[in-house]
Formats: structure tokens, sequence, C-alpha cells
């Protein structure tokens, strides 16, 4: 973050005008919800009705990707297919629901599907390229095997990382899905994680910290004592991390907390928050600040630093103060 103004040479400027001029064209995503089809189980902290606010998948759906592919031909576009375990589906499911896209698509554009790792093999890999898919996200939720185990997934670590070097090695833009604050997690298991994404460097992640929703298993095991949800603190200084791991190894974050369209009254427990990804950056300034500062300095902030501060009620000027107590902020 910017602490003070700087003005920018004119030489610098006009190069920067020239790469915005060339930035690569943005892919437009339409969303396809085919909430729970084809999930080989229902997870405990699962409800992907709630979740995407979708009740089961229609063909209306598929109507609409299928305009929006005729709507913007010529233009960079995807449509992607949400919410299931899109390759736990039969071919014949599968195919019905990509048929009706076919005649629109073109060289422009391409399929992106979320999917299962245990239903990731060579086979399904291949009728994957021949339908036109060219990205693949895996719901793997969390790498540790203590983890896996405790929230009923089916598969070990070995296989999550087996499927996702598959994806990856077989050409396929790889995404990963993982759910910090799952029954059974520890710093030792976060370090894990970390350390796994570093060796698979997945071209794509979403960070989706567990939230617990109304009427799942997850709900009464929270309600009986048995499990103890993140708090938000705790999840943003989680999802920080991650957010700096992937600025370190080149991989994209393409999500940070839950899709907001889940309901707040749907939500037990758990660290939602309207703003989730704005809080995580004032996470990462106040880190910035603290390696710049120590406590009891008078700290100059620009505007939008100190936007972030002092948004939603002063959330992160108190945990500023708690951190760098005797701190006076500045606004520039």
């Amino acid at each position: 973050m910017i602490l003070s103004k700087r003005l920018v040479p004119a030489d610098k400027s006009a190069k920067l005008s020239f790469m915005k001029r060339n930035k690569p064209e943005a892919t437009l995503i339409y969303p396809v919800f085919i909430p729970m089809q084809g999930c080989p189980m229902h997870c405990i902290y699962c409800d992907q009705y709630q979740i995407t606010g979708e009740a089961e998948q229609g063909r209306a759906d598929v109507a609409g990707a299928r305009e929006f592919l005729l709507r913007n031909k010529g233009r960079k576009r995807q449509v992607a297919f949400y919410g299931g375990s899109f390759t736990a589906l039969s071919q014949e499911q599968r195919e019905r629901l990509i048929q009706p896209l076919w005649e629109a698509l073109d060289g422009h554009c391409s399929l992106r599907i979320s999917t299962h790792p245990l239903y990731i093999d060579e086979d399904i890999l291949r009728w994957c390229k021949d339908w036109r898919i060219s990205t693949i996200e895996l719901g793997i939720q969390d790498f540790s095997d203590e983890v896996l185990a405790a929230v009923g997934r089916g598969y070990s670590c070995r296989d999550a990382k087996q499927a996702a070097l598959m994806v990856k090695e077989q050409g396929f833009e790889l995404g990963i899905q993982l759910m910090p604050g799952l029954p059974g997690w520890t710093r030792e298991s976060i370090r894990h994680n970390h350390t796994v994404v570093r060796a698979i460097k997945p071209h794509l992640l979403r960070i989706y910290p567990c939230i617990v929703i109304k009427g799942t298993p997850l709900e009464r095991m929270w309600q009986e004592g048995r499990y103890q949800a993140l708090e938000l603190e705790e999840a943003l200084a989680q999802s920080a991390d991650w957010q700096q791991l992937c600025h370190q190894e080149g991989i994209r974050l393409i999500k940070l907390g839950i899709p907001s369209n889940l309901a707040p009254s749907e939500i037990a427990a758990g660290p939602w928050h309207p703003a989730f990804g704005q809080l995580v950056q004032a996470e990462l300034l106040v880190r910035t600040l603290q390696r710049q500062y120590s406590p009891g300095s008078t700290i100059l902030l620009d505007k939008n630093s100190w936007n972030l501060i002092v948004a939603h009620k002063g959330f992160y000027h108190k945990i500023l103060m708690n951190r760098m107590p005797g701190c006076i902020l500045v606004r520039q």
C-alpha cells in the first residue's frame, strides 16, 4: 500500500499506458449451477442449494448459457458448471448438459467444470478434451489426511495430489478449492496445505473458509460442542496467508470467502462477512504497517489505505491498535 504520494516519471507513465492498452482480453464467464448433482456423498458442511441460491438445475440455465455464447460472438468466453461433481455424472448426463451449447461454441470459448478428485482418470480427461473443457477445478477442501477423514471426504492427500497433477499434466487449467477451518484442522495441517499447494502450483485457487450452514451435520456438531467454528479474525489471517503465498508462487487467487448469494439467515456460525475480501486486504495492509513502523509511531495513510482501516465500523483500526499500541494514524 502507498503511504505517501509519488509522481510517476513521464516515460514510465507512457509505458504503463501502453501496457494497459495491450492488456489481455478478459474472459467472460457464464455460471451454470448444478447443485449437488453427481456428488458421491453429502459432505457434513455442505448445502449447495443454500450456497448457490439455486434449486436443482433445469434446462433454463443451459439455455441462458447458449444465449450468452451467441450474444458475445468473437469474445473470449467460458461456460462454467458449478456446484456439483461434473465428472461423477454419467456420460449421458454430462453430454446432455453440454450438447445444447455445442453449436454456439467457437474458437473463442471453452467450458469449465468443478468436480470431485476421485472422479479424475485418463478416460475422463480424454473425454473432457473432446468436449471442449479447458478448466477443471477440484473441490479438494484440504490436503490433510486427518481433516479429510474427519469430514468424510473419502480420499487421502495422496489421492487428491494425484488427481491435481494429472489434470495439470494433461494440459488443463487447474483450479483447486480449499476450505480452511474444517473439523480437525491444526497449525500443522495449515503448513502442510501450504507445502502441497506450493508443490502442485495450480493455476487457480479458491479459498472458502468453513461456514456452518443451518440444517447440515456440521451444525449439529457445532451445537453439541464437537466443532468450534473459525472466528472472523482467524479466517482473515489464514486467507491473507494464502494470498501472500499465491503472490509468491504466481497462482491466481480467484475467490476469497463463501459466495455472497448465501443468505445470512442460513448461517449458524462461522466467519461470514459481506466484505470478506476487503477485510483480507486490510489484514495485509496492517501487516505491511507492522513491518514499516514501530509501536507509538505516527502512521501516514493515503486515502485508500485509510478507508481500508476505518471501514466496517473500524474493524481493522481496533486490530491495528491492539498490534501496535500508541500509534497515531494521519490521513494524507
